[in-house]
């Protein structure tokens, strides 16, 4: 049978040696640290540390403002209000805008918050007024019920005023608030439509999440837009398109996305004329990964066969075979670029003499890339000796639901240890360590 295994045991597993473990000894006066726990123990920034952003973090949503300055050949402006349940889109996005402001006709403020930040009143005050003059909101994985109460409350008191609303999987009452031209969340699953119906036999058929439904609507994209009328096919497109942007995660990505939904629903962006020489900068057709693969960071692509991989491995990174590690990611921390955690334990294990295979899903289903990389295709034997789960959520589904006997399943038919690591992306390594109450609920549920 699989198990549930301690950080001790799950080294034992990996037979690593006492000589390559951190050393409790001092050196010239400091603790000598690996680099992955000198990852963990960055420290953060003193302003940031110095006012309370909620029960759980110090983070300050003014940290993540991007602002620009007024040139002296005026041009239109608009303002992005977005809240994430982690911050891993919090560079991408800052990136995005500052590439915008610097290199486009238009200029863009923008101000993300963190989900646990609204905890506190004052950021809640400070959100609202953000919200009061905000073109556009972004919200995505909303899914702290308390939490996602103030900001459907918020958000719907400017609704009507705002330009645009794109919310992605998240509690209902806050997906209810999506508004793009005619498009509201009737045309996707709340009503009789042509990509409800779609999506009602999609989950259905495969017991999916809402946001592996919607992936496969965006693979279907073009056989279902071709029954809706102009309007209503043009600003259901504009939510897909801006679904596939925000899962593709990177500055170029977000970029697209913002500077499509300016152009298209924005009064005052959209009567411009774009110079020639930035049109092909400003809005690119997504870049996305494969929907799952392998991933190293130091490969030249994603891996979609597990052979290929092993091929790269063996003849180009130069690793060893003793013990084989499987490691299952979040994609967004891919796409985002925030996979500094990653890195430093995959460095650490390979450190240690393990050959890394980490996988990731398009979706919270990471049970089919698991069959398709962590076991031979002749044998149909595990091929890996023990695995390590580094998304904070559960094997098969995410927040909104789960799926425990096709993740029981799976697993029985692994039997090999399984260590499920809750990652801190809700607190830096110094607030847990000072926190009276540990770590942050969310990531202890899922």
């Amino acid at each position: 049978m699989w198990r549930l295994l301690a950080v001790a045991a799950c080294c034992r597993a990996l037979s690593l040696s006492s000589s390559g473990t951190a050393q409790r000894g001092q050196q010239r006066g400091q603790q000598r640290q690996t680099p992955l726990m000198m990852a963990a123990t960055m420290k953060e920034p003193a302003t940031v540390a110095q006012e309370t952003g909620g029960y759980f973090t110090s983070s300050r949503p003014e940290d993540r403002r991007v602002t620009y300055e007024e040139s002296a050949v005026a041009k239109p402006s608009f303002k992005v209000v977005y809240v994430v349940l982690e911050s891993q889109y919090q560079a991408s996005m800052s990136a995005a805008v500052r590439e915008l402001n610097e290199q486009s006709d238009v200029n863009c403020e923008c101000v993300g918050y963190l989900l646990e930040e609204l905890r506190d009143p004052k950021n809640v005050e400070m959100f609202k007024a953000d919200l009061a003059t905000a073109n556009i909101f972004v919200g995505s994985l909303i899914f702290v019920q308390e939490l996602a109460d103030v900001v459907a409350e918020a958000v719907a008191a400017e609704r009507e005023r705002m330009d645009a609303i794109v919310v992605f999987p998240s509690m209902p009452e806050v997906m209810r608030l999506n508004k793009l031209g005619s498009f509201t969340m009737a045309s996707l699953g709340q009503s009789k439509s042509v990509i409800g119906d779609f999506m009602k036999q999609k989950k259905s058929e495969d017991q999916g999440s809402f946001e592996e439904a919607m992936l496969k609507l965006l693979r279907t994209l073009p056989k279902v837009l071709k029954y809706l009328p102009g309007d209503k096919a043009k600003d259901a497109k504009s939510f897909l398109m801006s679904f596939q942007y925000w899962l593709g995660g990177s500055p170029e990505n977000l970029r697209s996305m913002l500077l499509s939904l300016a152009k298209t629903y924005v009064p005052e962006v959209a009567e411009i004329d774009f110079s020639p020489e930035t049109a092909d900068l400003i809005i690119e057709d997504p870049v996305l990964l494969p929907d799952k693969g392998i991933w190293h960071p130091l490969a030249p692509r994603v891996f979609e066969d597990i052979d290929e991989y092993n091929a790269w491995l063996d003849v180009e990174h130069g690793v060893g075979d003793e013990v084989t590690v499987g490691v299952v990611l979040q994609k967004s921390h891919i796409n985002t670029g925030d996979a500094g955690h990653y890195i430093s334990l995959i460095s650490e294990l390979e450190a240690r003499g393990a050959r890394v295979v980490c996988i990731y899903s398009g979706g919270l289903d990471f049970s089919g890339p698991i069959k398709d990389y962590f076991f031979s295709a002749k044998s149909k034997q595990p091929k890996v000796d023990c695995v390590i789960n580094l998304t904070g959520f559960a094997l098969v589904g995410g927040p909104a639901s789960q799926d425990h006997p096709k993740a029981v399943e799976t697993l029985n038919s692994l039997n090999v240890p399984y260590l499920c690591a809750v990652p801190l992306v809700f607190q830096s390594f110094q607030e847990w360590q000072a926190s009276g109450l540990g770590l942050h609920p969310v990531p202890v549920a899922l």
